[in-house]
């Protein structure tokens, strides 16, 4: 259970810090990974989507770090945080197979990373979870 605690703590702190870094930056942290902003970059409704949905992402963190308080007893909290990170990634993937891949190098690694993590990892991570406390 100590290296399951450990990986759950990772993500929390992912999500905690990137959250953060979208909340206080907003569109100008997504140019970082790679997004392409020429024209959207001032764009006050763009920013306050990204604003928002950082601090969504860094609302999961914070909701992953209680539940290493006692992941026994927060069973069904984890695993429906982990199961909508699932689904968030099924939304990227719908947004690749419209769109395709970015086009700069930099944010085509971070889309693969993201649903290597989103698709992949969340059902493992759900199926150690489910190994180690059943329900």
């Amino acid at each position: 259970m100590t290296a399951f605690r450990a990986v759950i703590r990772a993500l929390a702190l992912l999500a905690l810090l990137t959250g953060s870094i979208d909340v206080l930056l907003g569109l100008a942290a997504q140019q970082t990974i790679g997004a392409a902003l020429e024209e959207g970059y001032g764009d006050p409704l763009l920013n306050s989507q990204i604003r928002y949905l950082g601090a969504i992402w860094f609302g999961f963190g914070a909701l992953l770090w209680h539940c290493l308080g006692d992941l026994s007893k927060q069973v069904a909290i984890l695993r429906g945080a982990l199961l909508i990170v699932f689904l968030g990634g099924l939304g990227r993937v719908a947004s690749v197979v419209q769109f395709g891949f970015p086009a700069s190098t930099v944010g085509h690694g971070f889309v693969v990373f993201a649903i290597a993590v989103e698709i992949v990892a969340m059902p493992l991570l759900l199926l150690w979870q489910w190994r180690l406390f059943g329900r």
